[in-house]
């Protein structure tokens, strides 16, 4: 009987064990798996001393919310120097438009008086040659003649004159033109400072640009800032898991295949997810050193390919899960 109970329950371990074993064929597993999430790092766009501070560690904010202010003061001079400079453009401008206006005037005075001064000098020139017949029948004396041979040269020169002055005011009037378009420039130019230094202005207020929690809080009141400088890390609710795979593993590998996850974390809730995509390259190719294997001293190393898992969370785990937790991945392959 004793024997009969051994062998039966050698029998039902090497059921299992061979059971296990085929069941296994089905999967392809590693532990070098980890959560990854979009991790943004927040940067002011703008220089200044932090002077409030709106969040707190480990804080839950939305998109547009106020982060922190930086001082606004050099800002604030800055929009009310370009807003004065813009009134500073327009009233030269105002001032311009003005001058044109008069200009114009004096081009119609001119035009005036060279009609004026066209019908004297017809006048006179009749006057010279009416006189010029008198002075042949001794009408009247050479003095005469002379004086009205002088007004009639007086009127030529007059009506030059006209000519001149008309066409100086012209010119008065383009090079007026020419300043306008110069001052319509200067108004732009000033209107584009007062757009950036608005925008400057409300770059102030250092704003989320996505939802997350806060962490790695690197800012508070009175520390000064500059772009470029991360002071803040939000991490987002949406996660997934980063599963580092043998080459030799991935030969049935595909996009859609279920996988089986337990998270370090939560050693007794299994999690379920689909294979999002394999990674084109090993992981060693993204290295800040790629290996370089045309050399004398090689080695052959198994390479390690990333695949990207989409988690399914249980509700009780939503928002528990986070970036750089380690993770065991199965995923169930068809050979």
């Amino acid at each position: 009987m004793k024997k009969t109970l051994i062998a039966l329950t050698a029998l039902a371990t090497l059921s299992f064990g061979g059971w296990k074993y085929w069941a296994e064929q089905d999967y392809v597993t590693t532990d070098n798996a980890y959560v990854k999430a979009d991790i943004t790092v927040v940067s002011p766009e703008v220089n200044g001393r932090v002077v409030e501070l709106y969040i707190a560690d480990n804080q839950w904010v939305k998109a547009g919310e106020p982060l922190f202010a930086i001082d606004n003061q050099d800002y604030l001079a800055n929009v009310n120097i370009a807003n004065a400079a813009i009134e500073v453009a327009k009233s030269a401008l105002a001032n311009n438009q003005s001058r044109i206006r008069l200009q114009q005037v004096s081009i119609e005075q001119a035009s005036a008086a060279i009609q004026g001064a066209k019908a004297n000098a017809n006048l006179q020139h009749s006057e010279r040659a009416r006189f010029s017949k008198l002075l042949r029948s001794s009408s009247i004396s050479q003095t005469a003649f002379d004086s009205q041979h002088t007004k009639a040269i007086e009127a030529d020169v007059a009506l030059k004159n006209a000519h001149l002055a008309l066409e100086a005011s012209k010119k008065q009037l383009d090079t007026l033109s020419a300043e306008r378009e110069q001052l319509k420039a200067q108004l732009q130019q000033a209107e584009s400072k007062l757009v950036l230094n608005t925008i400057a202005l409300n770059r102030t207020i250092v704003r989320a640009p996505v939802d997350g929690f806060v962490a790695n809080r690197q800012v508070q009141t009175g520390k000064f800032v500059q772009p470029g400088m991360g002071v803040v890390t939000l991490v987002p609710h949406n996660v997934w898991l980063d599963a580092n795979f043998k080459e030799t593993q991935l030969t049935h590998v595909a996009a859609g295949q279920s996988v089986e996850v337990v998270l370090d974390m939560f050693p007794d809730t299994p999690i379920t997810g689909t294979v999002d995509s394999v990674t084109p390259a090993t992981g060693a190719q993204f290295s800040l050193l790629p290996p370089q294997n045309a050399t004398g001293n090689f080695v052959k190393v198994v390479q390690r390919v990333p695949v990207k898992i989409h988690l399914t969370l249980p509700d009780h785990l939503q928002g528990r899960v986070y970036p750089g937790l380690s993770a065991i991945a199965s995923i169930k392959v068809t050979p």
